[in-house]
């Protein structure tokens, strides 16, 4: 048995090249295991460059938002000696235990870096999303000796302070281990955690990692919770399978929202201890909530302050939620549109709002002058082109927004759309996933891979751009060196128009009502036709309003 400030614990983050939130589990961790008075310290693989592409690197190429220069603007050196510098780490730091946190797209690298260090024989336990839901399959490797499946909080205290006195953790709540003789022991799941109490602690994160990128500005951003789960059951996503997992276990809802006192007391605390610019709240959907907690968070947030960013669904808005929120500084809103074909998006998705009520949210939407972007996803088990192309019409209806992403259709474990795609045949079910901005993992008979990396590379050139054009981006689609000159000429004219400054400073240019008939900074040609905020569907019929106004 160590004593507690004797026993080194190391939170291992495997996390995808530069996707720049800072892991809120691993703060979390931070604080339980210094409270239990552990020494501690944290790897954190976020600034690597390894064999998977970085996310925000395929965004910014692919114009879903600003490009930004990671050594200049964000003081980030990127390192490629991803499993020599884990070894060196466990060498130096020597750990009693190491915590691992995972999502999917993240597991695959954390089998390699504990296969860099087995020899050492460190205690270890690996959580988090794809460990809850694909514990058998977690649990096959042979680097994982010890899993946790559910929250992890209580979990990783009572392991560590089992491994700390030299005891067995075959009876700990929520553990799945492997004995000597290769049987596994699964023991049931502990009831869910109070989440107004643990507190995160990010002091181990590099100061760099804070900074971010949000509307062509950068910030010190911390990320937030307020609530845990979500009330929807989209079938892309792995939030429902939790809710299910709880469920089935009969430990009651996953879904918890803390007190707002409790958010006000750690907002506090991060400002006093950080000093943070921007907040990113990591809420599933931050507006699904009863109006009266809006106007309480409204109403404590304004002794902060500071720009916010959330993510929800566009029917959970209305004026007056915009303009509280508008009030105390809510800088940028991520809109989920995901699909244009209604029946696929209600039955199949489980989205119910139909296309009208979706774009008469977004006319609401646009009348704020919060920023604010759409997300769509492509790829979708049985889609064919023709519904990918009712997802870009859809877009070309909407007004206002300051960016558009599209992602490829990820089916994770614990999603329904990936049990579909399996049952069609579309997917090996031993498949482990990468991430989003990857190429297809479906084999489909109606639409390939690579014609759905074509359609990911040009999407927002389809829904900007007059139609006339079209053919001509099409020939953009292709990988090859005449395709990606054409997607070049398109991406700097798409620049020039829309993202030839951050979101302030574009907003700005949009009060005056003469910058309708001019062309923006950046060009040299008067244009032929007004310019919009949503410069390509019909344009020629009307002038796009500016944020803010109902003209």
């Amino acid at each position: 048995m160590k004593n507690p400030k004797d026993f080194r614990v190391l939170l291992v983050y495997p996390n995808l090249t530069m996707m720049l939130v800072p892991s809120t589990a691993m703060a979390l961790f931070t604080g339980i295991m210094r409270e239990a008075g552990y020494t501690v310290d944290l790897f954190d693989t976020t600034h690597y460059v390894h064999q998977m592409t970085s996310s925000e690197e395929n965004r910014a190429k692919w114009l879903h938002l600003r490009p930004f220069d990671q050594e200049k603007e964000l003081g980030i050196m990127l390192k490629t000696d991803i499993v020599g510098d884990f070894v060196r780490k466990v060498d130096d730091f020597k750990p009693d235990l190491m915590i691992i946190s995972v999502v999917e797209d993240t597991f695959l690298q954390a089998v390699t870096l504990l296969d860099a260090v087995k020899d050492a024989k460190i205690p270890s336990i690996m959580g988090g999303v794809f460990v809850t839901a694909a514990p058998e399959k977690a649990i096959s490797y042979p680097q994982v000796e010890m899993i946790g499946v559910g929250e992890g909080e209580e979990t990783v205290r009572e392991v560590a302070e089992r491994v700390r006195r030299g005891e067995s953790c075959e009876d700990v709540q929520n553990v799945w281990l492997k004995r000597p003789d290769g049987s596994i022991v699964q023991n049931r799941m502990r009831p869910l955690i109070d989440i107004n109490k643990p507190l995160p602690d990010y002091s181990l994160f590099d100061d760099a990692r804070f900074y971010r990128p949000m509307g062509g500005r950068i910030f010190k951003t911390l990320p937030l919770e307020t609530y845990r789960g979500c009330p929807y059951s989209c079938t892309f996503c792995n939030s429902p399978m939790q809710v299910q997992v709880m469920r089935d276990n009969h430990l009651g809802s996953f879904l918890r929202r803390k007190h707002m006192e409790v958010v006000r007391d750690e907002i506090k605390y991060l400002v006093d201890r950080h000093d943070p610019e921007y907040l990113f709240i990591t809420d599933d959907s931050f507006l699904a909530r009863p109006e009266t907690e809006i106007r309480d968070f409204v109403e404590m947030y304004q002794e902060f302050g500071l720009p916010f960013w959330f993510n929800t669904r566009p029917e959970n808005t209305n004026p007056e939620r915009l303009a509280l929120l508008e009030s105390v500084g809510c800088d940028r809103i991520s809109f989920g549109l995901e699909c244009g074909n209604e029946e696929y998006r209600r039955k199949v998705i489980k989205r119910h709002p139909s296309n009208k009520q979706v774009l008469e949210s977004f006319e609401t939407i646009a009348q704020s002058r919060i920023a604010f972007s759409v997300n769509n996803i492509i790829g979708f088990p049985d889609e064919t082109r023709e519904m990918i192309f009712e997802t870009i019409e859809m877009n070309r209806l909407i007004r206002g927004y300051d960016s558009l992403s599209v992602a490829i259709f990820t089916p994770y474990h614990g999603t329904e759309l990936r049990e579909l795609a399996i049952q069609r045949g579309y997917l090996d079910p031993d498949v482990i996933t990468t991430h989003s901005t990857s190429t297809s993992l479906l084999d489909m008979p109606q639409i390939s891979p690579q014609e759905i990396d074509g359609l990911v590379k040009t999407f927002n050139l389809y829904v900007k751009f007059p139609k006339e054009d079209w053919p001509k981006i099409r020939l953009a689609e292709a990988e090859t060196e005449d395709a990606n000159q054409v997607f070049e000429e398109y991406r700097k004219e798409y620049m020039a128009r829309y993202f030839y400054g951050n979101q302030d400073e574009i907003a700005r240019d949009w009060e005056d009502p003469q910058q309708y008939l001019v062309a923006p900074q950046g060009t040299n040609d008067e244009p032929e036709e007004p310019w919009g905020w949503n410069c390509g569907a019909e344009q020629t019929e009307y002038v796009v309003p500016p944020r803010g106004t109902k003209d």
